[in-house]
């Protein structure tokens, strides 16, 4: 059995994954103004649609790497992931700017499009490996450790790009320092490549499944990914664009150090009193069905600022009951397929996770209070994913914690 201390190694690389989505969105200004010296019209357009081009190669990342994680390993699988994603990283780290021209914007997506290959493959092996072999008791933890360390590495983003730009002047931010989040990135992805080279191998072999079962599943993750790649991107990357007049600025940050929080106190209280990720997560996805809009109305619309904080304490309480326990609730309907759950949890991710920052962009020209019957919408996949389905039931049996 892992400890807790290997566990927080195997998730350093989650963390690295988002920090390196999020530091791409700090420093899209710094790429934008590069492009443009270049001579390439729209630069900015040019900058987010690199973005949104590199969540249609995850599938086949999760496709490719969940095949070698079920017939090689899961330690291999990470070892790749960190080996692409760290490689990609320094090398837009070092990219010579001056002299590349126009095609700056193919090495930009090329890169990309390898970290993206590799993200596609990360998530869904670490689900796998934390899991399989852990106590059933410590399932929400594990799980919102996952999702915690994804929180993490968007917080730092934040806090390095905002401490470079208190330190360098805009010119030399232009120059150089849109460069230094990327190599510090790249230094702590080969930290993580060290520690997983050290963890242990041994692994119990996935029993094959019939393609019809494989089809069921990867539909029935997908389902259920949906409502975790609204609510995290909604809360995360689009946190910027909701909320301007909260009492306490800057509202991103806020926003992400307190569902970090929650999700590690609900991951221990599922643990500790409720003794089961699926209730724990269908209360959130209820809970978000019913309370989503008011919530949101009265974090846009509130008058005062105890009304405005009732509403983000609600939204990120239900963010944090559905974020926990979503790897746990994958977990248990993979069945130790990585492939199904690589393919599923992408396809939900590059879809509804890569549109909602622009879904949430549309609905805040007419009311950003609209972002919460959003959200509550996407929960009916979730709750389709779980309860529309016949057997096999949710519930984790006893054979997986071998």
């Amino acid at each position: 059995m892992l400890s807790w201390l290997q566990r927080l190694g195997i998730v350093s690389g989650n963390a690295f994954e988002f920090y390196d989505i999020a530091v791409y969105a700090a420093i899209s200004p710094y790429l934008s103004h590069l492009l443009s010296s270049h001579g390439i019209v729209h630069s900015e357009w040019m900058v987010w649609g690199i973005f949104a081009l590199r969540f249609l190669i995850r599938p086949l990342g999760g496709l490719a790497i969940g095949k070698i994680a079920d017939t090689q390993g899961r330690k291999k699988a990470l070892i790749i992931t960190s080996s692409l994603t760290g490689s990609a990283t320094l090398l837009m780290a070092a990219l010579p700017v001056n002299i590349l021209g126009e095609s700056l914007v193919i090495l930009l997506l090329c890169l990309q499009m390898v970290q993206a290959f590799s993200f596609g493959g990360e998530y869904p092996t670490i689900i796998q490996y934390l899991h399989q072999g852990s106590q059933r008791e410590q399932h929400a933890r594990i799980s919102s450790l996952i999702v915690a360390s994804s929180i993490v590495g968007v917080i730092a983003s934040v806090l390095i790009v905002m401490g470079l730009k208190g330190t360098l002047s805009e010119s030399q931010m232009q120059a150089y320092g849109w460069r230094i989040p990327l190599i510090i990135g790249a230094v702590n992805i080969a930290m993580s490549f060290w520690f997983r080279l050290r963890l242990p191998a041994a692994l119990p072999t996935p029993q094959p499944t019939r393609l019809t079962n494989d089809v069921r599943t990867t539909v029935r993750i997908g389902l259920v990914s949906v409502t975790g790649a609204v609510v995290f991107y909604v809360q995360n990357i689009s946190s910027t664009i909701l909320a301007k007049d909260f009492p306490i600025q800057p509202f991103a940050l806020v926003n992400s150090v307190t569902l970090l929080v929650m999700i590690l106190l609900v991951g221990w209280i599922t643990d500790k009193y409720l003794s089961s990720p699926k209730k724990s997560f269908s209360g959130g996805l209820l809970a978000g069905l019913v309370v989503s809009y008011p919530a949101y109305y009265l974090l846009i619309h509130g008058h005062d600022g105890w009304q405005q904080w009732i509403a983000f304490i609600t939204i990120s309480l239900i963010s944090a009951l559905i974020l926990a326990n979503l790897a746990t609730v994958l977990f248990s309907i993979a069945r130790n397929n990585t492939t199904s759950l690589g393919l599923g949890y992408n396809v939900a991710l590059s879809v509804f996770g890569g549109m909602s920052p622009l879904i949430v962009s549309f609905l805040s020209e007419y009311d950003a209070s609209y972002v919460g019957a959003y959200a509550a919408l996407t929960t009916i996949p979730a709750l389709i994913g779980i309860y529309a389905f016949s057997a096999p039931s949710l519930t984790l049996q006893s054979e997986m914690n071998t």
